[in-house]
């Protein structure tokens, strides 16, 4: 009879622990596949960014006009009253473009939806290099409609990279 009554409390303790256990590899299989998801949309979404047309040719028109030396500024600022023409407003296009493309690139990092390091080993020198040509530009537009948070996300990554820099393997 006592060797009975040992075996009732002992089985609530048992049917506990399996309860818990079955939690904790849930628990694990979510966070797994959490993980793995975000890393699948980040391929996805390199992948379909390196193909989608109008990113680069925004990136090649602002490689084009910072090797013109051409200001920036005058994108925003025309000089002399004078009006942008129908290309200038183009290009002025394709350099937003680029530049709204890497903020929401900037904001996905950071509220965790892309995998940043995935999206660092693959574009690191070219968000960079983007971020460095186009500061005037973004500079300009800040002063243009007197905010100083436009685009600060983008400046946020680039200033966290630049701080933490891809290394060498």
């Amino acid at each position: 009879m006592k060797n009975m009554i040992s075996n009732l409390t002992i089985w609530p303790f048992i049917s506990n622990a399996i309860v818990l256990l079955g939690v904790i590899v849930a628990t694990c299989a979510i966070f797994y596949n959490v993980r793995t998801a975000k890393k699948t949309e980040t391929a996805k979404f390199l992948f379909e960014s390196r193909q989608h047309k109008e990113y680069t040719e925004s990136l090649r028109v602002l490689k084009k006009v910072n090797r013109s030396g051409k200001s920036f500024r005058s994108y925003i600022f025309p000089r002399d009253g004078k009006i942008i023409t129908e290309k200038e407003m183009l290009e002025r296009r394709n350099l937003q473009y680029i530049l709204n493309f890497y903020e929401r690139v900037a904001v996905t990092i950071r509220e965790g939806i892309y995998d940043e390091q995935m999206i660092k080993r693959t574009s690191f020198t070219t968000v960079i290099q983007a971020w460095d040509i186009a500061e005037p530009l973004i500079k300009a537009i800040r002063e243009h409609i007197y905010s100083e948070t436009t685009y600060q996300e983008f400046e946020w990554l680039v200033i966290r990279w630049k701080q933490h820099p891809l290394r060498k393997q």
